[in-house]
């Protein structure tokens, strides 16, 4: 007759067991996680792609970064209306591109004059990388440059995608806001796309980038200085801070000079169609130009 397991036969298993888990639970969730990095690398891939087939249909121009104006303003609250976004849908088909496999916030957009028209969880995903002139209202310069943490005398800062708004809009969520303090209004943030010949460093230049929102956070720190960097408190805990996402290797949010920084690897796209896996703080990385200024590396779209 076979004997039972004893009881110090049982807690030996059980303690095997426990220590294969906690062995193996890690493993497993490290292997997701690079799952969903390698998933996230396609859709920034492929959206770069898009962007490069829309550029041979408008003269070899970008599409613009944001567009305000009827469809995209304070009275609907629809963001995605006027993004880069909904511009590139007739290339992509397939709006689950737009959708980061590591992002939480998965609601599907609608537009007006749609009852309840909103944008959804859409335009926290990734996020072009904007002009300047989009947010300081003026071309970057020794006195208009963006300060982080990891260039806090400031850096240069000018992306590919620009902004547009109609002659006579009044307010906006860019436009008339004057988030950075610099003054500026509709009309001097203006700034077309770039092409893609105008572009120095085409294989460093970031396109697309996990993000926390598509418009890049508020770039509110610069040279003169403004009171806040990127989005402020107010925006809540879910966006305040620098707006690209480290969303795998993920290290926790870390509050460097009062501002918060998502630290981990977030997938980025380039101007050349390529993609890579960026840590957080190599994307702020920076170079001397030839005019002896600092200009991030990845986010500068000049020499």
């Amino acid at each position: 007759m076979r004997k039972a397991f004893t009881l110090i036969e049982l807690l030996v298993v059980i303690a095997i067991i426990a220590i294969l888990a906690a062995i193996l639970f890690p493993v497993f969730a490290r292997a997701k996680d690079a799952a969903k990095k390698t998933s996230s690398l396609s859709n920034v891939k492929q959206l770069a792609t898009s962007n490069l087939i829309y550029t041979s249909d408008n003269d070899d121009v970008f599409v613009i970064g944001v567009e305000e104006g009827p469809i995209f303003s304070p009275s609907n609250g629809v963001d995605y209306a006027g993004s880069w976004m909904f511009k590139l849908q007739p290339y992509v088909k397939n709006i689950d591109i737009f959708y980061s496999p590591n992002a939480t916030n998965n609601r599907r957009p609608t537009l007006p004059p749609a009852l309840g028209g909103s944008s959804g969880g859409i335009i926290f995903q990734y996020a072009m990388l904007p002009r300047w002139r989009m947010y300081a209202g003026q071309e970057p310069s020794a006195t208009s440059r963006w300060r982080t943490f990891y260039a806090q005398g400031g850096a240069l800062m000018d992306g590919i995608v620009g902004y547009a708004a109609p002659d006579g809009l009044a307010g906006g969520y860019v436009g008339d806001v004057d988030y950075c303090g610099t003054g500026a209004t509709n009309v001097t943030r203006r700034s077309a796309s770039l092409s893609q010949t105008a572009i120095a460093r085409v294989a460093e230049t970031a396109l697309l980038f996990d993000a926390r929102g598509w418009d890049y956070g508020f770039l509110c720190f610069n040279a003169y200085p403004a009171p806040l960097d990127a989005m402020p408190p107010s925006a809540g805990a879910s966006l305040e801070g620098v707006n690209f996402e480290g969303r795998y290797s993920f290290e926790g949010t870390q509050r460097l000079n009062n501002v918060n920084y998502r630290i981990g690897v977030g997938t980025v796209a380039f101007a050349d169609g390529s993609a890579k896996a960026i840590k957080t703080q190599r994307f702020f990385e920076t170079f001397t130009t030839g005019g002896g200024l600092l200009a991030y590396r990845f986010q500068y779209s000049q020499e």
